[in-house]
């Protein structure tokens, strides 16, 4: 995947939050916790053939890439829902859910980054 400057832009996140660190903090610590949890069950629903609880964990992890503007991620992980709900193209998924992985890492790092910048 060729990268080209940052997968998040915390416009909308500042806006959401009326700019308040706490509450950014929060939410992107939240994201942090949260979101390796939804890798493995996706990986596990994948692996079981399991197509509607990939939907839903799928389905519940986009709006979070939103407020952190990972549109490209976002628009990754709308796609992997679309196939595992409609159950289309299942053998492209595990390529797409290791590229969501590649690119979860460099979001919870860009994320990391900005708590430390925030401050709290």
């Amino acid at each position: 995947m060729d990268q080209q400057g940052p997968l998040t832009d915390l416009s909308y996140l500042r806006s959401l939050t009326g700019g308040a660190s706490d509450k950014m903090s929060k939410y992107i610590r939240m994201f942090l916790t949260g979101a390796p949890i939804s890798i493995q069950q996706m990986d596990l629903y994948m692996m079981s053939k399991d197509w509607s609880g990939l939907r839903q964990t799928a389905h519940a992890l986009k709006p979070q890439l939103g407020y952190f503007g990972a549109k490209g991620t976002e628009n990754l992980i709308k796609e992997i829902e679309r196939m595992s709900g409609d159950q289309v193209e299942l053998e492209r998924i595990p390529e797409m859910l290791e590229n969501f992985r590649s690119q979860y890492e460099i979001i919870s790092a860009e994320l990391e980054q900005s708590l430390r910048e925030i401050g709290n």
